[in-house]
């Protein structure tokens, strides 16, 4: 079941996300993402979770970017290790994108660290789900890891 993110699940969802990118630099950065939409959902930042009986299996948060009109952006998305491959985050991702062309969203975009050892997969999943590298900053979180951006159109409403 796919459900917003509450104050009372916000510890086991930030849980999850501590998992998932444990000793990487991107985990303050998701946390305070994951945090700022459950304290003030709205257009620009909004909190799912994918849940199993009282286990949070995955965590998506995307939202509009501020001040722009119909540009939707992924935040975040990850999910346990235990439950990966079974379609978790591709189901997170469906209803994020779902949402988001409900709030005018023409496409959505990822900015995604290229960083294969610490997001081991990640490029991959966003190619499996039609994102297209858009553009890049190259060296930009440090020497070699470059910011890609990552974009999918969004079919008309």
């Amino acid at each position: 079941m796919i459900v917003p993110v509450s104050p009372l699940l916000l510890p086991r969802a930030v849980a999850v996300i501590e998992r998932a990118l444990e000793n990487t630099p991107y985990l303050a950065g998701a946390r305070d993402a994951l945090c700022a939409a459950v304290q003030a959902p709205g257009a620009d930042g909004r909190a799912l979770a994918s849940t199993s009986g009282e286990d949070i299996e995955g965590v998506i948060v995307f939202g509009i970017f501020g001040g722009t009109s119909g540009a939707g952006r992924l935040h975040l998305v990850v999910v346990e290790s235990r439950t990966r491959r079974i379609g978790v985050a591709r189901a997170l991702v469906a209803v994020a994108i779902e949402s988001l062309a409900t709030l005018g969203a023409r496409f959505v975009l990822a900015e995604l660290p290229v960083d294969p050892r610490a997001l081991a997969g990640a490029r991959e999943f966003l190619d499996a789900l039609g994102f297209v590298e858009e553009s890049r900053i190259d060296d930009f979180y440090r020497d070699d890891i470059a910011l890609a951006f990552m974009r999918r159109e969004l079919p008309k409403h």
